[in-house]
């Protein structure tokens, strides 16, 4: 009976034990904010790009150089705005022109059949749609960046289920509407 009392009373490694109930809650607390807190930044890097690469085609930069613009050329000049954790072989980019206004398509064909979010192209890796327009023109710009780091489970639970090459990915999509300037 003795060593019972003294086994209930002792209080030697309370602490450790203390932490291991609460540590592991706090650990992973904390690597989940700072994996929020890196979408965050990775979606801010991805819409300063999309601004940067949109305002090129806005002031009629890309169509009046020299040589032709193309996918790939301009994919190259938005992953120049991008910093170095991107990998310019997952970045997906998409140019369309929107039909006039007078159409009943128009901007519409970039939303979802539930009207709650816009469409999400083919994200195989090489395809893109390139389609610069002229003067006047009323232009739709998507850059998509999959974020592949996060756990599966988390990555399904942000995305709804997208995957990239074969893994579940949070879709970082950055998109600009804009009209051509008469350059």
């Amino acid at each position: 009976m003795r060593r019972l009392r003294y086994y209930i009373s002792n209080e030697e490694g309370s602490t450790a034990v203390e932490f291991a109930l609460v540590g592991t809650a706090f650990i992973l607390t904390l690597l989940f904010v700072l994996g929020a807190a890196l979408v965050a930044y990775m979606n801010q890097a991805l819409d300063n790009a999309t601004v940067r690469a949109s305002r090129q085609i806005l002031i009629g930069g890309l169509q009046t150089q020299s040589t032709a613009a193309t996918l790939a050329s301009f994919k190259q000049s938005v992953c120049g705005y991008l910093p170095a954790a991107f990998s310019c072989n997952d970045v997906v980019v998409n140019l369309y022109v929107v039909p006039k206004a007078g159409q009943p398509s128009g901007y519409y064909a970039f939303v979802n059949k539930d009207m709650n979010g816009l469409a999400v192209p083919n994200l195989a890796t090489g395809t893109g749609q390139f389609s610069l327009g002229g003067r006047g023109d009323y232009q739709y710009l998507q850059v998509i960046y999959p974020i592949t780091f996060l756990p599966p489970q988390i990555s399904s639970w942000l995305s709804g289920g997208a995957t990239f090459n074969g893994k579940p990915a949070f879709l970082a999509i950055s998109s600009a509407a804009f009209r051509n300037e008469q350059y």
